[in-house]
């Protein structure tokens, strides 16, 4: 497993709508969190006629340490309404670091610590608000080095 990553790049970011499932959980509960968030997620969509506008997403708030705050994340054109446990959420317009990783999820940990290493090197300050996004989505018989994430960071 390689971990020599690409420089993140920075840039202008437009103000993102989200389809959201937010909750606090032990750093251990994201899979499970995964796992009832994105299908409520899908299904609120699809009852109410919205299309997704983009791939699958998590959000972080904060910084992560024993828990997480995290937003299982669907894009959208424009606000939706509140569906149950599915509630809007905006990015906001912006200024952010992003990196692409290609591979397998084991690499996100340290593709982080090299996105936030460079933010640091660069003077810039991370907001506290964080995403990856799943731009191919893993199959039971895929190569997980097939795998591609974009990591994101707004920063100050």
């Amino acid at each position: 497993m390689t971990t020599d990553f690409p420089t993140p790049e920075l840039a202008e970011r437009p103000e993102q709508h989200l389809a959201v499932v937010r909750e606090t959980l032990p750093m251990d509960g994201i899979r499970d969190h995964y796992d009832r968030a994105f299908p409520l997620i899908f299904n609120s969509l699809g009852k109410a006629g919205v299309s997704p506008s983009g791939p699958a997403m998590a959000v972080t708030h904060g910084m992560p340490a024993e828990t997480i705050d995290l937003s299982a994340a669907v894009p959208v054109a424009y606000p939706i309404s509140a569906d149950g446990d599915v509630t809007p959420e905006v990015l906001p317009a912006g200024r952010a670091v992003t990196l692409l990783v290609r591979g397998s999820y084991d690499l996100i940990v340290a593709a982080y610590g090299h996105l936030f290493d460079w933010v640091n090197e660069q003077g810039l300050t991370p907001t506290g608000l964080a995403w990856e996004q799943y731009l191919t989505e893993p199959t039971p018989d895929g190569d997980p080095a097939d795998n591609e994430t974009l990591l994101g960071a707004y920063v100050e």
